[in-house]
């Protein structure tokens, strides 16, 4: 009986943390600003991740915001993104000109 109540034990901690790392992200300025630049939709799906303790869908959903500016994303979020354009030879290319080559491929893209 003891091995069960280990096993509740050790699920009941990884949920607190889990639940924990969302609390320390929303309190950040950093998603204030996001949500406050989201509509309400996103803002009730937000809501919605939140609740279900669903930890991974919420900092996808604070990577890919559309709100946020193409210099204030990682290396491989940039990566991702110049491949959905179809730009070429982006693995080879750092972050510096990377954005530089996705501005100009979206500009060309909005004409």
């Amino acid at each position: 009986m003891a091995r069960g109540l280990i096993k509740i034990q050790e699920e009941l901690h990884h949920r607190l943390l889990k639940l924990r790392s969302i609390d320390a992200l929303i309190h950040r300025p950093e998603f204030e600003a996001l949500w406050n630049d989201s509509t309400v939709p996103e803002q009730a799906e937000l809501v919605e991740f939140i609740t279900q303790a669903n930890r991974e869908a919420l900092y996808k959903w604070v990577r890919e915001h559309p709100s946020l500016d193409v210099t204030q994303k990682s290396l491989p979020r940039l990566r991702a993104q110049a491949r959905r354009l179809g730009l070429e030879n982006f693995s080879r290319l750092g972050k510096i000109e990377l954005i530089r080559n996705i501005l100009e491929k979206e500009k060309h893209n909005a004409k």
